[in-house]
């Protein structure tokens, strides 16, 4: 299936009351964009990922995805938004510990009971036993972890996916999987935004966006 969606960002910023996170960020992401975020921890690549996901709102310039402001978007046009358009693979891999990985892959609508199949490859593309479904998180490794994280990203098919320091605690066979997972989302005319340290990762980009 290919996907035809754009990302504008013009003048983009972010502030608090006593500190400018980024000012004046602005890009263009036609469908097939892999966006690479860079900067030192603290720079605000993970709320710059916020606000292009309609989790945070910027506090100057304008973003449009498919046409559509997340920051203007309330109630159930927020909630399509986010269910539709959107996908987030924390760095905290975004897992409730004390439930099973079946439990938390098993939301907003998805149950991988029915679409057992397709679950299964995604177990296979991030390398993790299918096998894992039962097992309550807590019981799992960082890594294990954040590659379920990425399992329940891949399984949303959304045309956005944003990405943060999605290859910290894996290792290089497993992080390639993750790049690879990008570029063939990218192939499709999905848009890639990764917020990341990895030269693996970045040499893969279309655009580098550094953060001072």
């Amino acid at each position: 299936m290919t996907i035809s969606n754009s990302l504008s960002v013009v003048e983009l910023g972010f502030s608090y009351p006593a500190i400018t996170l980024w000012e004046n960020i602005s890009f263009e992401a036609p469908s097939g964009s892999f966006i690479a975020l860079r900067g030192h921890s603290g720079s605000g690549k993970t709320t710059l990922l916020q606000c292009l996901g309609g989790l945070e709102k910027p506090t100057a310039g304008d973003i449009k995805f498919d046409n559509i402001n997340p920051a203007h978007l309330k109630g159930k046009s927020r909630r399509d938004f986010l269910r539709t358009k959107v996908s987030f693979a924390f760095q905290n891999s975004g897992l409730v510990a004390s439930w099973t990985v079946r439990q938390n892959l098993d939301i907003a609508g998805y149950k991988v009971a029915e679409h057992k199949a397709e679950a299964q490859e995604a177990f296979e593309r991030f390398n993790l036993d299918y096998d894992y479904l039962d097992r309550p998180v807590f019981q799992l490794s960082g890594g294990e972890q954040q590659r379920v994280g990425l399992i329940r990203l891949a399984l949303r098919h959304t045309p956005l996916v944003l990405l943060d320091e999605p290859t910290a605690a894996l290792d290089d066979d497993n992080a390639g999987r993750v790049g690879d997972f990008v570029n063939q989302h990218c192939a499709k005319g999905g848009i890639a935004v990764v917020a990341t340290h990895d030269a693996r990762l970045v040499e893969h980009a279309d655009v580098s966006i550094i953060l001072n």
